[in-house]
Order: C-alpha cells, then structure tokens, then sequence
C-alpha cells in the first residue's frame, strides 16, 4: 500500500481538493456539450491514425508507435506525459504531418506498449526508451527534433543526462510542454494546497503514509470510472477552468485507460526527480512551452528550467492549463512548425 500511495502523491493525492470542487454544484451537465454541442466532441472522435511500429527497448519491454508522413520529410519525435498516450497530441498528428514526418509512441505501460518487461519504472528507463525509439524510427543521419509534454518532457532530458554524445549529434531541437526539471511535488502539486503532500512533507513518515494510504483509495474510487469527480479533478489540475469540455473528457478518458498499477508504479519518480544537471548538457535550441494556468508544472518551474538550457526560448501561453496541445492545439502546432523549421534549416 505505501507503494500506491506514493503512486498517486504526484497527481490523485489532490482529490482532496477536487472533492471540494465536485460539489460546487457543477454536476455531469458540464460535460452534457461534449455530447454534441462542442465541435472539439466530433473532432476527436476521428482519430488521426499512422502507420504501426513496434520498438524493442532495452530491457525487452515492446513500445507500440506509429509514424505519419513522408518518409523523407524532417523527423520529430513525441513523447507524452504521465498516465497519458499518443492520441494525446491529435491535433498535432492532423496539423503537422503535411511537412514533417511524425514519430509518435506510447511510454511503456501504457496504451499499446507493454508493461516494463523489468519492472523498471525509473525515469532513467522511459530516456533509454527514447534513445530506442529515435534509433529504431528516425533516419540515420538526418536530424530529428524532440517533443515532450510533462513526463515526456521529463524523459527527453534522461535522454540527454544518458547520452550527450549522442543528443549532440541527431537532435537539431527540443520542445519542453508543461516540463519541470526538478521539485515536481513541492513545486507544482503542492501549489494547489494539496493537504496530502503537505503532510509528506511535513509531518511523521507514519502518519503521512497512513494519510497518503487513505488519499490512494480515495483516488482509486475516484477514477475507476468516470464520474463528476473524476471530471472536474481532471479540469482542475490537467487544464483550465475555462477548457473545452470535449478536451476534459478526452483527457480523462486516457487517464482512464491508463492502469492503476502503471500509475502507481511511476508516480514515485515525481517525488524525488532532480534533472537539472542533464538541462546545460542540450546545446541543441530549446523551445519551453508552459500554460499560465499550469497547476502541475508552473510557468515558474518553466522559467527555471528554461534558464538551465543553453539556448532556450521560453513561451507562457495565457489562460492555459497543463495540457496546452490540447487546450492551445492552433498555437502550439505554429509553434512546433515555426521552431521545427528554423532548427532544420541551421542544421542544414
């Protein structure tokens, strides 16, 4: 049990707070608009598909991808955030892949990769999933540029932190979305005034497990199935309050599919995560993206993350929450499309 709870610490120990909000009278009819009324409803339910491929990692585990576009466009590779999968960036998939070739995979234990063949959950093990990923999916020789959100954020720079030598010589450019590198609990989760993690903090190891224990259960209900619970703590901490309810409701779903094991086996990771030291190891251009309504990882972390990078351009965006492909998929595409030229063409 104290595995679990220290699982959801990062993420469901704030259905405390989501508690709170579930009853401020907003009940299902918040979603009732994504049953018809909000366009975004009907766009995601035509999912963008690509061309499979299975990648071995190095531990064995097989990472599901799919590729989109031709096959001799610039490559950019994507990687995900916690508790999510690809679709996650399907307006991406649909905007992007008429000038780049696109390489998207699920983190191992999740959607259509298997589970750790080693049981390896660490953050050094999802950046050797990556090295896997661009050596098998990405032409040798030609540059690639890497996209990550939150986790996958997270996982580019074990990427680097692994092997410079490496990142040096294939990747032209990194996007970090809603990324810290480092105090993801105490900077972001704890921002909130999530009771539970103040209590790991700050009090007995005893009595915080016993409350952390008491938080996993709570959470566990809450996202056994979707539920007015599980929906607004979603929108409270994955987006903004203003967001669509189509892209909630998608948002919540992946969280869904997403196995309770899985979750708890990561979620250990964002208690003790430090990856300051591989950020000056990218000299590659940098591109930090954050939302200004970003509980998890705020505009803050974003700032200092992006003042650890070489060269990096650091972009707030106003009004949006954590999931910015999502809830700013138009500026988010230009932006990925703007920096993803401009890094191509100075590496020639």
């Amino acid at each position: 049990m104290r595995r679990t709870a220290l699982g959801w610490a990062a993420f469901a120990a704030t259905a405390a707070g989501g508690a709170a909000l579930g009853w401020l009278g907003e009940r299902r009819a918040l979603r009732g608009v994504t049953q018809g009324d909000d366009p975004e409803a009907a766009e995601l339910r035509r999912p963008v598909r690509g061309r499979p491929l299975t990648v071995e990692s190095f531990d064995g585990t097989a990472l599901y991808a799919e590729v989109l576009g031709r096959d001799d466009a610039p490559t950019l590779v994507f990687a995900h955030g916690f508790g999510l999968s690809q679709h996650v960036w399907h307006y991406q998939r649909r905007d992007l892949a008429d000038a780049y070739r696109l390489v998207l995979y699920d983190q191992r234990g999740h959607a259509g990769s298997e589970e750790a063949a080693s049981g390896d959950y660490s953050i050094e093990a999802f950046g050797r999933d990556l090295a896997a990923v661009v050596d098998a999916a990405a032409p040798a020789g030609h540059p690639v540029v890497l996209v990550g959100h939150s986790l996958g954020g997270m996982t580019l720079l074990a990427y680097v932190d692994q092997f410079p030598e490496v990142v040096a010589d294939r990747v032209a450019g990194a996007v970090f979305l809603g990324t810290s590198g480092s105090d993801i609990v105490t900077g972001g989760v704890a921002s909130t005034g999530i009771a539970a993690v103040e209590i790991l903090r700050n009090s007995s190891v005893q009595r915080g497990f016993r409350a952390l224990d008491r938080g996993a259960r709570y959470a566990d209900r809450a996202y056994a199935a979707s539920t007015d619970l599980s929906f607004l703590i979603t929108r409270a901490l994955g987006l903004n309050a203003n967001a669509s309810p189509a892209h909630v409701a998608f948002v919540e779903q992946l969280v869904l599919d997403c196995p309770t094991s899985i979750k708890a086996a990561i979620g250990p990771l964002f208690t003790s995560l430090d990856l300051r030291a591989a950020a000056p190891l990218l000299t590659a251009p940098a591109l930090v993206v954050v939302g200004e309504k970003d509980r998890l990882t705020p505009p803050a972390q974003a700032a200092k993350l992006a003042a650890l990078l070489p060269d990096a351009e650091l972009v707030e965006l106003p009004g949006v929450g954590h999931t910015t492909m999502l809830e700013a998929h138009a500026a988010v595409s230009q932006l990925l499309r703007r920096f993803a030229a401009r890094v191509f063409a100075a590496a020639g």
